[in-house]
């Protein structure tokens, strides 16, 4: 059976001694902003730490400076895409974003990558950028940390309620005109990779955590339940974000920006198809979780109808 491994004695907005390399230049760090109309947006960053905050390095005028600067409610996840059972999230708000030592902040951070000393402009992007990019320093102070290492999923879940009348779409948005998913990194839907799905909480903060994606041709998918956090953010408001990083090239990714269906109908038959696909089990109740944990649940595929599909690092 799978263990729940939140640790659950540490303060709410501190990064435990256990995790503190997830925040010190971790394969992924997948941070999430909000965009203008609400949805949130889910990007690739570097980041490290300075004792009190998190710092993340961007450039000005990309859609997450700008979104950062108008809405300064920030999630960050960081994991390693070979052991996703272990992550980090960060609630947290941006305290400062500078300009000022921004580049030498680029070029330390460039350098802890890298395993060596280099300058960002001139090593790790053409030179010719650094006349048309200008480096920004953010600083995000925690607000709430969700520390995971575990077998299973995290365990931060809500006593069991009835959900079965939840509507198939949030009330007062419209599905999104179909955005076809890219044949180039489909692939990145069908390998046991997880992705970060990425749902806005009741008080309008974006949440995040890692999860076993999939997708139908049309929509990327996702199973959770009713009764889980997630799924009763997107009951409640269907605006999300999925990023999936390749894990053999975390420069390579794809971020689906849309809308979740909410769909019963055939929901355990999928969750197993993917625990099959994940692990070695042949069923997710009775293996991963315990069997009769399934009457307390109410699983759905989260149908992602995309508005907006991004790839790549934009220096890849």
């Amino acid at each position: 059976m799978a263990t729940l491994g939140l640790l659950r004695d540490q303060r709410r907005d501190e990064i435990p001694a256990s995790h503190l390399d997830l925040v010190e230049c971790p394969p992924v760090a997948a941070l999430s902003t909000i965009m203008a109309d609400g949805y949130p947006q889910t990007s690739v960053v570097w980041c490290d730490a300075d004792g009190t905050t998190v710092r993340v390095n961007t450039m000005r005028g990309f859609a997450k400076e700008r979104n950062m600067r108008r809405d300064p409610r920030v999630t960050l996840l960081c994991y390693d895409p070979r052991q996703p059972l272990r992550y980090l999230e960060v609630r947290g708000t941006v305290v400062s974003m500078i300009e000022d030592g921004a580049e030498a902040h680029l070029d330390a951070l460039a350098s802890k990558y890298m395993g060596r000393r280099v300058r960002y402009f001139g090593e790790c992007i053409p030179a010719a950028f650094a006349e048309t990019e200008v480096p920004v320093l953010c600083r995000i102070r925690p607000d709430r940390v969700v520390a995971m290492d575990a077998t299973g999923e995290k365990g931060d879940r809500c006593p069991p309620r009835p959900t079965r009348d939840a509507p198939a779409l949030a009330p007062g948005l419209a599905p999104a005109a179909a955005v076809p998913i890219p044949a180039s990194h489909a692939d990145l839907l069908t390998r046991p990779i997880c992705g970060v799905l990425t749902t806005m909480g009741p008080d309008g903060r974006p949440e995040s955590s890692l999860v076993w994606v999939d997708h139908d041709g049309t929509c990327a998918l996702v199973n959770t339940t009713m009764e889980r956090r997630k799924g009763r953010h997107l009951a409640a408001d269907q605006r999300c974000s999925l990023l999936v990083v390749d894990p053999e090239n975390t420069g390579r990714f794809m971020q689906v920006r849309g809308d979740a269906e909410l769909v019963m109908d055939g929901a355990l038959e999928h969750v197993d198809a993917l625990t099959r696909r994940y692990t070695r089990h042949p069923a997710y109740y009775g293996h991963v979780y315990p069997i009769d944990q399934a009457s307390r649940e109410t699983r759905v595929i989260v149908r992602i109808h995309p508005r907006r599909i991004t790839l790549d690092a934009i220096h890849s």
